[in-house]
């Protein structure tokens, strides 16, 4: 039956919410309560809610703590950065594909990754701790170099190779993430 509507029990559904009855306020004191209160214990009361009011404006919720990063011991560093180095390797080699652009070296790739920690990039590329800019500019030898690995892909008849002047890496310290764009071509 396509246009049937299903029959009310009669009772609302558990998924909305109690309504305050009309005399209910929000301090959780009834309205004829109020009303029957002496003036001196209005004032007191209104201070009282006053005072609650202004300690959580003024103490505004604190966020859920995150556990710290615990040090990486020497063998996970090295697990974490062989896995981001081929993660990265397969990430670029999967973009090197031929296009016209690749006559010339200009056909533009760009790898974005996420490491645990700030100790894995570090090492990856081979930086000091003390390292702290945002982007840093190899050449094409010096990045493979550094990365310790060769990026190159076969097509017909050649190699497509990274090419260009520099290779960039750009690295956000609060999401953790670098970005490796550059150039490949013949």
């Amino acid at each position: 039956m396509a246009g049937a509507k299903r029959a009310s029990d009669g009772q609302p559904s558990a998924a909305k919410r109690p309504r305050l009855s009309s005399t209910q306020q929000p301090s959780g004191i009834p309205e004829n309560q109020l009303q029957a209160m002496e003036k001196d214990e209005l004032v007191s009361f209104i201070l009282k809610l006053q005072k609650q009011l202004a300690t959580a404006i003024q103490a505004p919720p604190s966020p859920p703590a995150t556990p710290a990063t615990p040090a990486l011991s020497k063998e996970d560093l090295d697990r974490k950065v062989s896995k981001a180095r081929a993660m990265m390797e397969k990430g670029i080699k999967s973009q090197m594909k031929w296009k016209p652009s690749c006559k010339g070296g200009s056909a533009r790739f760009s790898y974005s990754g996420v490491v645990a920690t700030a100790s894995v990039f570090l090492t990856l590329f081979c930086l000091s701790a003390d390292w702290k800019k945002k982007q840093i500019l190899f050449s094409p030898l010096d990045f493979q170099d550094t990365i310790d690995t060769d990026i190159s892909t076969s097509i017909r008849y050649g190699y497509l190779n990274i090419t260009g002047e520099k290779v960039t890496v750009r690295w956000n310290a609060e999401d953790l993430t670098f970005t490796v764009t550059g150039f490949y071509g013949l």
